[in-house]
């Protein structure tokens, strides 16, 4: 009874993420980190551009997940919803302190990072392989979670693209710009592939209508 209720609650789980709308969004999002490395790399140090870049990464990265959790739920009303209806999902009472959590574990690892790069400067071509490695963990473990075989591939994807680029010899901030973007284009591309066959499964009322 127990396995019952479990598989109930994934299948719950796996149908938010059903329609690709999410990986899509997210996708963008490692775009435009893999964008904003880009410019902190190419600009000139003494660029007023480039000041205002290093001095604004987390409000750019805290806007870019607020503006794509509004996105995902706008696409949802507009192209999930109409077709296969709304779920709505109990919120844990555990949220809260999980999120802190989360927080206070991305800040543990980011300081250990840096001091790690403060001892030995030569860590730092190999940050593209860090950021994969800890980014695919994270997949890994929404993987689990979730039980869709797609974020399986994406956790080993984001770990391989992390080592090759510092394998291959791109740098700190240019290996992260260059492992952002192809894992971003990744995570899009799984997106895009899984909404078109979610829009071939499932149909608008009127549109069964019209071909009935």
């Amino acid at each position: 009874m127990i396995d019952e209720i479990q598989k109930v609650q994934k299948r719950a789980v796996q149908y938010f993420y059903n329609d690709g709308l999410t990986e899509i969004t997210v996708g963008a999002v490692f775009l435009i980190l893999g964008l904003y490395f880009f410019g902190q790399a190419a600009l000139p140090k003494a660029s007023p551009l480039k000041f205002w870049l290093d001095s604004s990464f987390l409000i750019i990265f805290l806007a870019a997940f607020f503006l794509a959790g509004r996105i995902i739920r706008f696409l949802k009303r507009r192209v999930t919803y109409p077709r296969t209806g709304y779920v709505s999902y109990k919120r844990k009472k555990d949220a809260p302190r999980r999120r802190r959590l989360a927080a206070a574990t991305g800040a543990i690892i980011a300081g250990l990072l840096a001091s790690l790069i403060a001892v030995s400067p030569n860590v730092r071509a190999w940050l593209p392989a860090v950021n994969g490695f800890l980014l695919g963990v994270a997949v890994f473990l929404f993987a689990n979670r979730v039980g869709l075989l797609r974020f399986y591939v994406l956790a080993a994807l984001s770990s391989l693209t992390g080592f090759v680029i510092a394998a291959a010899g791109f740098g700190d901030i240019k290996g992260i710009s260059l492992y952002y973007a192809v894992f971003g284009a990744s995570v899009t591309v799984s997106g895009v592939t899984a909404l078109i066959v979610y829009l071939r499964r499932s149909r608008l009322p009127e549109e069964d209508g019209h071909g009935a």
